[in-house]
């Protein structure tokens, strides 16, 4: 680009591609606080720059919330903390610790009406409740054997807490009273091989990739089994290694397969829709995705572990 000349916009990158009507449409990257307008004051940059401390990134995204607000909530586990994006009033925020402990692996994150958050630390067993400041309202020292995925049914005020090598999924109340446990290892319905993540529907019900079974379980809000889904494979809708799963405003589940580096779209039945997302590092590329969130607006959020950002997604209304 010659000197003076204005910047050129990028195409927009959608799914399906045209001629067909586009459903997902590629929006921004959040890697720095700089992502979403914000600069840290000036004394903060000259000391930065006499001391060669680095500027606060995403490392290695797992889990991402998304609050009421519009808070981008980022487990990162090899920054050991969670990055709080807040574009709205062009905020970031860091959170390793609560109270004085540090968090050591901090893999999901769930964000309560009230604008709280649920972190779950797989190395320690911990789970942890902190307010909207980020103060520890409360914890778990052992909650589960390696804590992974986290969903709150903040309507029904259960908090359920997937314990990968356990092969179960661990349900609290919102004071942090476990109320339940659910699964056990096996292949049979209602039974896991190292589930890794969980979501919640508005109707209360519950979604869990079974990673190792290769296939997507629902429960009733009371944990009774329903259905399940998927099979192991590279096909159309088959999963490799099952991660996040999400549920829009209409009710389709998206589930991210770490492996294939891509987003598939089900209906709640569990048929295909659509795919997006492919290897590599450009714009809408996944290098080993993990974790992915949907807010309010429908725009959603994909982990995006080994390219060191999380990347963000519109979804455009209508059938699929």
């Amino acid at each position: 680009m010659r000197a003076g000349s204005e910047a050129v916009a990028e195409p927009a990158l959608v799914w399906p591609a045209a001629p067909e009507r586009p459903r997902i449409r590629y929006r921004a990257t959040v890697a720095t606080p700089t992502d979403i307008g914000v600069r840290p004051p000036l004394w903060r940059r000259v000391v930065d720059a006499f001391t060669g401390a680095p500027s606060p990134r995403v490392r290695q995204p797992y889990g991402v919330a998304v609050d009421s607000t519009g808070r981008l909530f980022v487990a990162d586990v090899a920054a050991r903390g969670v990055h709080v994006f807040d574009a709205g009033r062009g905020r970031y925020a860091f959170r390793d610790r609560a109270r004085r402990t540090r968090f050591d692996s901090p893999v999901g994150v769930a964000v309560s009406p009230d604008g709280g958050s649920f972190i779950t630390d797989a190395a320690s067993g911990a789970l942890y409740h902190l307010d909207a400041a980020g103060r520890e309202v409360w914890r778990r020292d052992r909650a589960g054997r390696r804590p992974t995925g986290i969903a709150l049914d903040a309507a029904r005020g259960q908090l359920y807490v997937v314990d990968t090598p356990a092969h179960e999924v661990l349900v609290y109340d919102t004071l942090g009273a476990l109320r339940r446990r659910l699964g056990g290892r096996g292949t049979a319905l209602g039974f896991f091989n190292y589930p890794t993540n969980i979501a919640v529907a508005r109707d209360g019900t519950v979604y869990i990739t079974d990673s190792m079974n290769f296939r997507v379980q629902s429960f009733g809000w009371d944990g009774a089994p329903r259905a399940s889904f998927g099979r192991h494979g590279d096909g159309p809708g088959e999963f490799e290694r099952a991660k996040g799963i999400a549920v829009d405003s209409e009710g389709h589940l998206y589930v991210v397969d770490g492996l294939r580096d891509m987003v598939n779209i089900y209906s709640p039945a569990g048929r295909l829709l659509l795919t997006f997302g492919s290897e590599g590092h450009g714009r809408g590329q996944f290098w080993l995705a993990t974790g992915i969130a949907i807010d309010r607006h429908d725009r959603i959020y994909v982990a995006d572990s080994f390219n060191s950002r999380v990347q963000v997604f519109q979804y455009l209304p209508g059938p699929l």
